[in-house]
């Protein structure tokens, strides 16, 4: 049984830990607002590229940029995970959902190449029974070095387009209701040609109509590259967001545990001190006792 020391001692703990809790709490909520703030920017140059994707239809036919008919030979997947736990399910539940998916679309081991962002999100993807990623890249700690890692993860999927690898996809969580991630797949490349088409047909904003400046393909693949630029950086910030969401969701979660843990510890600390204070009037209340009754015995035997 544990002593009032024992007790004072995980009381003290459980406040400390609680203490962390809510650090981490508040550390997820600025995230979240962070990300957000950062996606709606992205979102307004994603906009300013498709403007310019705009023009450059308007001088022709989409030529490239519609996929060809054929089949796939191989593929290169993206999938955006955690550095760090704490967040739930939100790797498991994104593994998951990216391996249905692949094993619907007839993609298999043999036929895809796979480029991992995140260290947990790789142990669950091998937990599994996914091949082992032949590249991984830390996930960003702060909007600041997002950057950074956007332009890692695109110098990579140049790197297998010029091998070869004509189609891209991305796997990666957002924010879903009630503090929650749901996962998604992002189709990279080729370029949706109904999109494209809808991106033509799009009444321009003003009655100046710009001209393409430069050869067309070289302007075609630059704001391709940079659609690319937008929507993965737009895919890591709703990713980091959701994660943000599900770490704030776990550390309620926790805190009202470890809420309920530290008044169970101060009423049993609470009882335990009262009987140990109530042991030791009833030993002053004895010894008093015995010392009273001592004169009379004492008395009694010199008679």
């Amino acid at each position: 049984m544990d002593t009032l020391e024992d007790l004072g001692r995980h009381i003290e703990v459980a406040e400390d830990l609680q203490s962390v809790v809510r650090t981490m709490k508040a550390i997820s909520a600025v995230g979240i607002r962070r990300h957000e703030a950062a996606e709606r920017a992205i979102r307004h140059y994603l906009e300013t590229v498709e403007m310019g994707l705009q023009v450059v239809l308007r001088e022709g036919p989409p030529g490239a940029l519609i996929p060809e008919a054929g089949g796939i030979e191989e593929v290169g997947v993206v999938l955006i995970g955690s550095e760090i736990g704490l967040c739930g399910g939100f790797n498991e539940r994104l593994v998951s959902f990216a391996l249905d998916r692949l094993t619907q679309g007839g993609i298999g081991v043999g036929a895809r190449r796979l480029l991992m962002i995140g260290s947990r999100a790789e142990a669950s993807w091998a937990a599994a029974g996914g091949e082992p990623s032949a590249h991984l890249q830390e996930a960003p700690a702060t909007v600041e070095a997002l950057a950074g890692t956007v332009d890692d993860v695109l110098t990579r999927l140049d790197l297998w387009r010029e091998e070869g690898v004509s189609h891209l996809v991305l796997f990666h969580q957002h924010m879903g209701g009630h503090g929650t991630s749901a996962p998604t797949e992002v189709r990279l490349l080729p370029i949706d040609p109904d999109w494209l088409a809808a991106l033509r047909a799009h009444r321009w904003p003003s009655r100046r109509l710009p001209v393409c400046a430069g050869p067309v393909g070289t302007v075609t693949s630059n704001l391709v590259r940079q659609v690319l630029f937008a929507r993965v950086f737009a895919a890591i910030l709703q990713s980091r967001a959701a994660e943000h969401a599900e770490r704030l969701t776990a550390m309620q979660a926790a805190e009202r545990s470890i809420g309920d843990k530290i008044d169970e510890l101060r009423k049993t600390h609470q009882l335990l001190r009262q009987e140990v204070i109530t042991a030791e009037l009833l030993d002053i209340i004895g010894g008093y006792e015995a010392a009273s009754q001592r004169p009379e015995e004492d008395g009694a035997a010199e008679a």
